[in-house]
């Protein structure tokens, strides 16, 4: 590959590395996605809570269709919600780093196809992609196919790991406020917050099958050392293999709180299907490389917005894995970093898509 464009493609992580900003609030690594698409001369066609999507037109074609479409996500992970602490722990820097060195080699190399580029904002905080797929239907955009990679923890930096139908589960998160009756001073005798919440996560556990997970997180309740609580706060979530079972996991759960609660949906997501016919086509010729090795994603109970654009709109999706092991350290973690042979490997698989995309379509 070429040596001056593999330095752009480091130091563009570098930078994003190193500006990790919440979802919706992405303006610096808007700007920064501006600056370099400026100089290869893309168009941008939407800017605001969206992200940002630019167009790259090769052939003559209806004025609103594009034969292929990428994503990234511009944000961070927030490590700490109530210190409001983000990290670039989900590779989401890697994403994007990729996908403008992408940008820059389609803007200078003018394959004959029109090309959307989707930077994203909010994918881990819900409502990215909504924005995103909201605008696409009121422009009247349509798009043949559409493609997401997403680094994993889990594989070294050779391989790619893909998989047709449902690959990753449906997610529904929410954030819970019981209201508890206030009992004063500590030493009267009652249901307490600490009482109430150790029976609600064993309640939790229970709810766990094969094909449900059901996880309780950032806990948090008032009070103090002398005063019993009379609020406590939580997020719990669901992972299933249908967006339906997650539902009635979580009305489940809400039965069984008898006290007054408040009730916030953080994240609904619903499953992320492949396109079984695209999986077909991408997994031959990602097979027939040399560099890469490419090996089958088992159904994960992870999720990722990018869902919603295979539910949203008429298009044929395909999301798939590249490896970035790097010592252990897994993603959402503040020690994960993507190796540079990652982001070298997710760069040439996307152009290898473009070009296979060029010959199929042109000959």
């Amino acid at each position: 590959m070429d040596r001056l464009a593999s330095n752009q493609l480091f130091a563009h992580y570098e930078w994003l590395h190193h500006q990790p900003e919440p979802g919706f609030s992405e303006e610096k690594t808007k700007d920064y996605v501006k600056r370099i698409l400026h100089k290869v001369n893309l168009e941008k066609i939407s800017e605001g809570k969206l992200g940002l999507i630019y167009q790259y037109r090769g052939r003559e074609e209806q004025d609103k269709y594009y034969d292929l479409a990428f994503r990234s996500e511009l944000d961070a992970v927030e490590i700490n919600e109530s210190a409001q602490v983000y990290y670039h722990g989900c590779g989401h820097d890697a994403h994007t780093s990729i996908q403008l060195e992408l940008a820059t080699y389609v803007a200078q190399n003018k394959p004959k196809l029109n090309i959307l580029f989707i930077f994203q904002a909010s994918e881990e905080k819900y409502g990215g992609a909504k924005e995103v797929c909201k605008f696409l239907k009121e422009s009247n955009i349509s798009i043949s196919k559409m493609y997401a990679l997403h680094v994993t923890s889990d594989l070294y930096s050779n391989y790619v790991s893909i998989n047709k139908g449902d690959v990753l589960a449906a997610g529904l998160t929410c954030r819970l406020k019981l209201l508890l009756k206030d009992s004063g001073h500590v030493s009267h005798q009652g249901e307490s917050a600490a009482r109430l919440f150790a029976k609600l996560v064993l309640l939790s556990e229970k709810m766990n099958e094969p094909d449900v997970h059901c996880t309780i997180t950032n806990f948090s309740s008032n009070g103090s050392h002398n005063v019993s609580s009379t609020e406590l706060s939580f997020n719990i979530t669901f992972r299933a293999k249908t967006s339906e079972k997650c539902k009635i996991k979580q009305q489940i759960f809400l039965d069984q709180l008898n006290v007054e609660y408040q009730n916030e949906v953080v994240m609904n997501y619903p499953v992320l299907h492949n396109d079984v016919a695209l999986y077909d086509w991408v997994y031959q010729k990602l097979s027939q490389s040399e560099v890469i090795k490419v090996v089958e994603t088992p159904f994960i109970f992870s999720c990722d917005d990018f869902s919603v654009y295979g539910k949203e709109l008429n298009v044929a999706t395909c999301y798939f894995f590249i490896g970035a092991y790097n010592k252990g350290h897994a993603i959402h973690t503040q020690k994960f970093i993507t190796p540079k042979a990652t982001l070298l490997r997710g760069w040439y698989v996307m152009i290898l898509l473009v070009e296979k995309e060029t010959e199929r379509i042109n000959g």
